[in-house]
Formats: C-alpha cells, structure tokens, sequence
C-alpha cells in the first residue's frame, strides 16, 4: 500500500519515501505526495531522486492500494531505498485551482438552481473544465457570473476533513450514490455549508483562488454541461536585493553566511506557521538557498564538480533541520494549555420554512416581484371588506377568525390583507409576493394548525389574463419540486377573486396512489388564486377598466412539508432537533 501525503496536506512540494516495487519505467513507493489522476483531476508531474538514479515522472496512476509513478528513469533503483520526490509545484498549483474552482462552480449553481443534479466534474483532463448536471436545462449565464463573483471575492473558507457516511448524511442534502461505509471519507468543505467527498488536490483558503468564469452552458439531450475557465494572476516584477545572482568567487562565502543566519532564524521558530514562513524563505521556489542553486548551471563542468556538492549539501542540511524542528513543535503543542480560549462552533442551522422563503423570494425576485410586508394585528376593513367580504359574508365564518377587540381589529387570517394594503397606498403596475404567518381558529391535526404561513402574491398592470397566472404558477412549482411535478388548476369559489382557481400537486409522499398525508385523494391543495375581483380592485382605489390582476395565496407549511417529506405539520413547529 502507498500512503497517499497529499490526503493531508496538499501543498507539500517535497518528501521522502522507500521504494517498494522497481519496474522498467516506473516506481512504486511506501508513500507520496503526488496526486494520481483520479476525480476528473489529471495527475501530477515531477522528479523522484536517489544517490543512484532519478526518475522523470510523466503521470501517477492509482491501483489496487498502489501508486504507481510512471516516466523516463535514469541510473538504478532498488527495493528499499530511499528517495527524494519534489513535485512540479507550478503545474499542481493549476491542478489545485482547476480543482477548487471547479466546486466553488458547483456550489455557486446549486445556489443558484437548489434542484439540479451533479452527475461528474472534469477539472483539466484534456484541457477540458466542465461541471455536468442531470436533465437539460437553461441557465442564466450573467446571473451565475455575479454570484461566483461575489463568493470568490468573499474570500470562501475552504478545508478538509475526515467523516463517517453518516456523519457526512448529516453535513450535506445531496451526495453521490455509492460511497464506501467500511471506511472515514475525505470531505472538502467550504464555507461551512458546502460538503462533498473528495480525494484531490485543493486551495487552502479563498486568499489564493484565481480569478474563475463561466463561459458557457452546453444543453445536451439529458444533461447540462456548465464550462468554465481559470485565469491565473498576471506576473510582478520582483526587485528584491536578497535574489542578486553571484560570483563564482563567492559561492564559499555565501553558503557560510546562509548557514550562519538560517541556524539564528531557526532559533527563534516558535510555531509550525513561522516554520513555514523560514521554508519559504529559504528553501522555497525564490528561496536564497533555492536561487543560490539555481546558478549551478550556469557554471563550468570544473565548476559545478567543485560547488555542487557542497550546496546539496547545504539544502539537505536547512531540510533536515526543519524536520527536526517540526518534530520539536509537534511534540511541544501536544501538551494541552486549559487557560487558551476555545474555538466559537457554527451551531444551528435556518428552519425549513426561512429556507422555502428564501429560495421563493430568489424565484420572485428573478421574475420582478417585490417583497412586501404588512401587520400581523389588523383592521377588518383590509383583512375583508376590502377582499370583497362584506360584514355578514358567510366566507368570513369559515375562517375562524380570531379577534382581539370585536368586531374590528384581529390577527390577520391571510396575508391577502396586505395586499389590499398595497394596492390602496400604491398605483400600478404592481408586481408584489408577501411571505407571512397567519392566524386561525383552527383544531390542530397533521395538516392544519392554528398558526401557520402563508405565501401571497399578485400582479395589477393593463392586459393581465388567466394565462399570466397559469403560467407564473406552472413555473415557480416547477422551480421548487423540479420539472417533473404534476400540476393541476381547478375551478374553485373565492370572494376576492373572479374566476377562481385552486391549485394542486400529485402527493409527493404517495404519488398520487393515495395517503392519509393526502387524504387518499393523490393530490394536495397548495393555495388558491384567481383573477382579482372587479370589487377589490374598485374598493382599493384602482380602475377596472384599465386595470387587471391576478393574485395567488398557498400554504407555505404545506409546501415545506411536500419539499422535506415531513408528515406531520406540528412537528414543524414542536421544536424537534432534526428539523431545526
């Protein structure tokens, strides 16, 4: 078995292994930090070096607990020998971004459109950067520009973890079909909401993602295809007077003074980050020891003889040092200080009906609608007399009212009162959706209650029909349930509308064969809508005859129950865990 380093840390450039398998063109080591190709992720490049030979790594290639390193090798290898791997950084790094851009992608579509699908990601094999989602569908290309825009200049936090599958069911609503259970999972996680399995290389932090674009969406026959691409930061000029090429004649002098101030820096390393930092600075890609190795082919054959060695030696010697002090601190942070302040968890997540609202308002919002808001204790001339129920009506029975001073002032029974509210304070056109709680007098069972939400929109402009309404309807279903729910209007009497319609879906829980969630009738009555009457409308202050609307009231628990599969509309607010 090959113990893969970059599991745990990915930014690892260098390390060393034993060599476990020798063939013609390959190695097998006891670990690596080279990433196979795996994940729709192409494999790193690199160099595997001895005091014997040196392996030119050309791909990686993972099997049956192996990883195999394949490419041009030079000298000879053996069983149990010791190696040096040092991968080619530049081209993990674009690996590494390819990679994490291509799920900052995914979360920013799934935000966007919370029913689609992922089925695989390519994230630079054959050049090719797609994420690829069940069914096809028309995306708004600008729109999901602007919102990865906004995450990537958030500056996301990103990480790693290890979790069981049930642990993982917990963290995240979608994972893929097939994941082992007999083992812990790599999950890569950002911003704390997004968790998905992952066994690649990745950023970080949001500090170092490129700049990302979505370039295209390609609508297949039974997919969709969202492309994108990475840009990589233009270069800077560096003047850095510490990076200064040098003589021949100096080579000696400067590997004492190297010497001499790494062992000072080593010394005040307190911390893994500032160790870190003292790797950088020396041993990094611009590192003083990095470039004073750099000038070796430049020199003659005499010459290289002569300083080869001893600047080998020197970056064996800083490495091994940093080892050593790593170790040091590990063992040093091991002992637990009770007096450090804890880490503040994220606890709690929204409820399921803040979450139903937030992802209708995203819908309305698109389509042009306001958000409206009204009071909770209202008058009776808004809440009936202006909805075409005048005192006495018998629909006014129906809803139970609950009055706090009769016969005028109540807890609103609908949250059609702020539309009429609306429409007497403001002139059309109008485009409005009014998400609120409502109050009834209602005996409590597993689909009614006596405090419940409803969700309330209308449109009053000149040239509304029936077919706007239908179709506003069809739409937002479609976009909560997906393009699969079976919808059906029926022709149904409601005093503030004229003609009236109820609308219904095929029971989600039964699908449509019949239930006591739907009370075997297959289908659940969501709301009802209609045309606004030509009485609301006058009463209002709004012309008929010029104006016509249509409006639309459901039952957003109602709603959030078919969407979570709950059954019971009093566990919604009985303060169970799992739903909160």
């Amino acid at each position: 078995m090959t113990e893969a380093l970059y599991l745990t840390n990915s930014h690892l450039e260098t390390a060393s292994a034993k060599v476990t398998k020798v063939g013609d063109t390959y190695l097998i080591l006891d670990q690596t930090i080279f990433y196979p190709q795996g994940g729709g992720q192409p494999s790193d490049r690199g160099d595997v070096k001895s005091d014997s030979g040196e392996l030119n790594v050309k791909s990686v290639e993972y099997n049956g607990g192996e990883i195999k390193h394949t490419g041009t090798i030079s000298g000879n290898f053996s069983v149990g020998q010791t190696v040096e791997l040092m991968v080619d950084w530049d081209l993990r790094l674009k690996h590494m971004q390819w990679h994490t851009a291509g799920h900052l992608v995914d979360l920013t579509v799934r935000q966007v459109y919370p029913n689609l699908t992922p089925i695989r990601g390519i994230h630079g094999i054959g050049k090719k950067l797609f994420i690829e989602y069940e069914g096809a569908h028309d995306l708004d290309i600008t729109k999901l520009n602007l919102v990865l825009t906004d995450l990537i200049l958030s500056k996301p936090s990103i990480n790693t973890q290890f979790v069981t599958l049930n642990e993982l069911r917990k963290l995240s609503n979608w994972l893929p079909v097939k994941l082992p259970t007999s083992k812990k999972l790599r999950v890569l996680c950002i911003n704390n909401t997004y968790y998905i399995p992952d066994g690649g290389t990745q950023l970080k932090s949001g500090e170092e993602i490129w700049k990302i674009a979505i370039t295209n969406i390609e609508s297949l026959k039974n997919s969709t295809l969202v492309h994108y691409q990475v840009s990589p930061p233009k270069a800077k000029c560096i003047d850095d007077s510490n990076h200064r090429y040098i003589s021949i004649n100096d080579i000696q002098s400067q590997v004492n003074s190297l010497k001499t101030k790494f062992i000072s820096h080593l010394d005040i390393v307190k911390t893994p980050a500032e160790l870190d930092a003292l790797y950088l600075k020396y041993l990094g890609k611009k590192g003083l020891t990095t470039q004073l190795l750099q000038e070796l082919p430049k020199l003659s054959p005499g010459d290289k003889r002569q300083y080869g060695p001893i600047l080998n030696e020197l970056k064996k010697s800083q490495e091994t040092q940093i080892r050593e002090k790593l170790s040091t601190l590990s063992h040093a942070s091991s002992t637990i200080d009770l007096t450090i302040p804890g880490t503040v968890q994220p606890i709690g997540r929204l409820h399921p009906t803040t979450v139903i609202i937030r992802e209708m308002n995203e819908f309305f919002r698109y389509h042009g609608f306001s958000i409206g808001e009204g009071p909770e204790i209202e008058d009776v001339e808004y809440n009936f007399r202006r909805l075409n129920l005048p005192e006495g009506h018998p629909a006014t029975d129906l809803q139970d009212t609950l009055f706090i001073e009769e016969p005028n002032l109540l807890l609103r029974t609908h949250t059609s009162s702020v539309e009429t509210r609306i429409l007497s304070e403001n002139k059309p056109p109008l485009r409005v959706v009014v998400p609120g709680k409502c109050y009834r007098n209602e005996t409590n069972n597993t689909t009614n209650t006596s405090f419940f939400y409803q969700y309330q929109g209308f449109v009053v402009d000149k040239g509304i029909n029936m077919g706007h309404l239908k179709h506003i309807i069809t739409t937002w279903f479609q976009y909560l349930w997906g393009p699969d729910i079976k919808i059906r209007f029926r022709y149904k009497y409601y005093p503030e509308v004229s003609p009236g319609l109820g609308q219904d879906i095929q029971c989600t829980f039964c699908r449509g064969q019949g239930c006591q969630i739907c009370k075997y009738r297959g289908w659940i009555e969501m709301g009802g809508s209609g045309m606004i009457h030509y009485n609301t409308l006058k009463a209002c202050g709004i012309d008929p005859n010029i104006y016509s609307g249509y409006a639309f009231g459901v039952g957003l628990d109602r709603m959030v129950m078919t969407k979570y599969n709950i059954p019971d509309i009093r566990q919604l607010y009985g303060g169970e865990i799992v739903y909160l």
